[in-house]
């Protein structure tokens, strides 16, 4: 039998004073700063985990017309911490089919974009989506200059 002590044991690296801050944002991702094996090594998936990877990989897979998913702290984590957990699986086929048991297996690439509002970006967040997603003359005359978007045809969000 495992002992309470030995289930609530700290991974090492929490006593390193060289590695890095353990709080990982938005950017970490877009910037690819995240290794997504040692992610998933060192973090529990929770309930909350899993109700917001079934609903998002319900949409992707078309068995869900559920396009807005609301994350609040009672999903069992932080907001940035399972928003960081979908798009490692949903950027990585393979790491999504270890992780999820084969669960969503068929649904193929998924291109994640990111944007978050501590970031500085010239044309705001439709100029940031439309320059991650290679449409920038689609998107144009929503950030140059900077409007509400109205109606973009084609996209899905």
């Amino acid at each position: 039998m495992i002992t309470i002590a030995e289930m609530l044991r700290p991974r090492p690296s929490v006593f390193s004073d060289t590695a890095r801050e353990d709080v990982l944002n938005l950017s970490d991702f877009a910037e690819g700063r995240i290794d997504s094996e040692k992610f998933f090594s060192e973090n529990f998936r929770t309930q909350g985990m899993n109700s917001l990877f079934d609903m998002a990989f319900k949409r992707f897979k078309g068995e869900s017309d559920a396009g807005v998913i609301k994350l609040t702290q009672a999903m069992g984590g932080g907001k940035t911490h399972n928003m960081l957990a979908l798009a490692l699986l949903a950027a990585d086929e393979q790491l999504r089919e270890r992780i999820l048991d084969k669960r969503y297996h068929g649904i193929g690439t998924i291109k994640v974009v990111t944007f978050s509002g501590r970031e500085n970006a010239d044309f705001g967040i439709w100029g940031s989506i439309a320059e991650q997603i290679g449409k920038r003359e689609l998107f144009g005359g929503y950030y140059s200059p900077l409007k509400a978007l109205e109606k973009v045809h084609g996209l899905i969000f």
